[in-house]
């Protein structure tokens, strides 16, 4: 009665969490600490309740699939600002389309993918994964081969090496940066060998950016898509970048963002919203116009973040000699023996709740890149990230390393 290809998607990794703890109980001599969303906790700008109050009416209205004036300014404006130069290859209404965050499109820009090329077809997909390219990649109709992302290559996908009848199959690759859940950075020269392999071989590239303002500031900024097309001439030619408010600007529930790239993904991606999809409604575009418009929160946001790993590096540097600072994002992606059995044992003996590494990522010829590693969010206050690592550090004092 349904499409049993989608059937894979009950296997996530909060469902393999929920299971793995479901007959364990916290210890009560601690308060339970939930580390394992990553669900920005500092709230979203004061203006934003002023500009939805104020425009409340426009509730009423229908909305478009295009961006509305006021945000095609600002998302043009924030591009010129944090990718300086690639503003020249965007047109506002042949490149970019307002989304409602980007889970919903990066599964959509799948159902693009399908019927590329004849034949049986792959899906490139970053592994680790976020369950949204998963969805995407069967949407697309396509075999799924995972591309891990192992510390050897900074925790990025080799695709230095993929064989030519692979890429020649492909019809879409997902690849992430700032990666989640590591916070590594793609350098602009590997931007541009991904963007190259796609238009040589004819496929979608879709970097998911969701984490690029979300940084170390004693850092630069981390490099984008857009730029690296922009170093490669004048084209956006298969590429697609999705860009979202849930993290920039703690607004995962406000569902706001943008995608940007190639003219024709475009153009049939406003037909498929058309017909079947979400628009942002009026009222939250002209919200994400202001928060795009603003950098001081994020900015705020940046140094939070500095801070909360400063703290767990006091903590943990003790533990792990070699401990660095992940150059972007907001996980922990710690090492350990055993990732499930230390999720329970944190679970059961200290009452804090992770992710095992193992549950984000797939087996692939008997390898698992998260395998041994706990992501861990470090998005609260500071007093309870220190309550955390402490917690951490009872355990790995318990759990020889």
């Amino acid at each position: 009665m349904v499409n049993s290809d989608y059937n894979i998607l009950k296997d996530w990794m909060f469902g393999k969490l929920t299971s793995l703890l479901e007959n364990i109980e916290p210890n009560p001599k601690y308060p339970v600490l939930k580390m394992s969303l990553g669900e920005p906790k500092l709230g979203v700008p004061n203006f934003t309740k002023k500009i939805l109050e104020a425009n409340y009416k426009d509730w009423t209205k229908y909305p478009p699939s295009e961006a509305i004036p006021i945000l095609g300014n600002s998302i043009l404006n924030y591009i010129k600002r944090r990718y300086p130069g690639a503003d020249k290859l965007i047109k506002l209404n042949k490149n970019i389309v307002p989304v409602p965050g980007t889970r919903e499109p990066l599964h959509l820009v799948g159902l693009l993918a399908k019927n590329l090329k004849a034949g049986k077809t792959k899906a490139l997909v970053t592994n680790p994964f976020y369950h949204a390219w998963l969805a995407g990649s069967i949407s697309s109709g396509s075999k799924i081969h995972w591309l891990n992302s192992l510390p050897q290559n900074n925790y990025l996908p080799d695709i230095s090496n993929l064989p030519e009848d692979l890429l020649n199959s492909s019809v879409i690759m997902y690849i992430c940066s700032p990666s989640n859940p590591h916070g590594s950075v793609a350098c602009i020269d590997y931007l541009k060998k991904a963007i190259l392999l796609a238009r040589k071989h004819k496929f979608i590239l879709a970097i998911d950016e969701c984490y690029s303002d979300i940084y170390r500031m004693n850092k630069p900024k981390p490099t984008g898509g857009l730029e690296a097309a922009l170093s490669l001439g004048k084209s956006l030619e298969n590429l697609i970048i999705f860009n979202s408010l849930s993290k920039r600007s703690n607004a995962c529930g406000m569902r706001a963002g943008f995608i940007a790239g190639d003219e024709k993904i475009i153009e049939n991606y406003k037909l498929l919203v058309s017909n079947g999809a979400s628009p942002v409604p009026i009222p939250i575009q002209k919200v994400a116009s202001a928060l795009y418009d603003d950098d001081n929160h994020q900015v705020e946001g940046c140094l939070h973040y500095d801070k909360n790993f400063e703290i767990a590096e006091k903590y943990l540097k003790p533990f792990y000699k070699d401990f660095i600072i992940p150059e972007a994002g907001f996980f922990l992606w710690l090492k350990v023996n055993d990732d499930t059995k230390a999720a329970k044992d944190l679970w059961e003996k200290f009452s804090l709740r992770v992710m095992p590494g193992s549950f984000m990522a797939k087996d692939v010829n008997g390898v698992n890149p998260g395998n041994g590693y706990l992501r861990i969010s470090l998005v609260d206050n500071k007093e309870v990230i220190e309550e955390t690592m402490r917690r951490i550090c009872l355990f790995l004092k318990m759990d020889v390393m």
